[in-house]
């Protein structure tokens, strides 16, 4: 577990800023999933996809029997390895009605294996509801040190499901932050 779970720390230390702000070096396709059986929200979910290459690395790390896929403590260790991103909130960005707002809790609740590419299931617990009726929830990700690139995958930035998925119209909003490829903003009518 040691090789990568320092990966992130010494990365963003050796390439300092302005290293970093030439490009990233590692892409993540991510996304939000919003259950709407209520129109009040304090629970979601981001996923993530790795690129191949530091799946690669990361598989070789963690897929100790090179079966292609995490298993057991091979998983175990994996998540661990995911919680040294916490310092940076997990590159998630939220606001309500445009406040900046912190999520009470992230936690690290699956990882797993996709066509070769590492995934990262992360649940997200609000510090307030949200009423979506009443309050826009807007969601984005972003890694200011630009280290990561957080990339919105081709099916968009959000997912939703639930009885209310139809009443909610998410609309995605272009970033003005130079480290975010975009926003999505979430609301509801019933």
């Amino acid at each position: 577990m040691g090789r990568w779970s320092h990966l992130v720390g010494a990365g963003l230390a050796l390439f300092g800023a302005s290293q970093a702000l030439a490009h990233p070096h590692i892409w993540i396709d991510s996304y939000y999933q919003v259950n709407l059986s209520s129109p009040k929200v304090q629970i979601l979910e981001a996923y993530w996809q790795f690129d191949v290459f530091s799946s690669v690395d990361m598989l070789m790390e963690f897929d100790k029997n090179a079966d292609g896929q995490l298993t057991g403590a091979e998983k175990a260790d994996a998540a661990t390895a995911m919680t040294n991103l916490a310092q940076y909130q997990y590159f998630i960005r939220l606001q309500v009605d445009g406040r900046e707002i912190t999520p009470a809790q992230i936690d690290v609740v699956d990882v797993g294996v996709v066509d070769q590419a590492m995934t990262v299931r992360l649940g997200i617990t609000l510090s307030e509801d949200v009423d979506l009726r009443r309050d826009t929830l807007r969601l984005g990700f972003g890694d200011p040190e630009n280290y990561f690139a957080m990339v919105v995958p081709e099916a968009g930035p959000i997912k939703l499901n639930g009885m209310l998925a139809e009443t909610c119209t998410p609309v995605e909003a272009k970033a003005e932050e130079f480290y975010m490829e975009g926003w999505v903003d979430l609301q509801c009518d019933a």
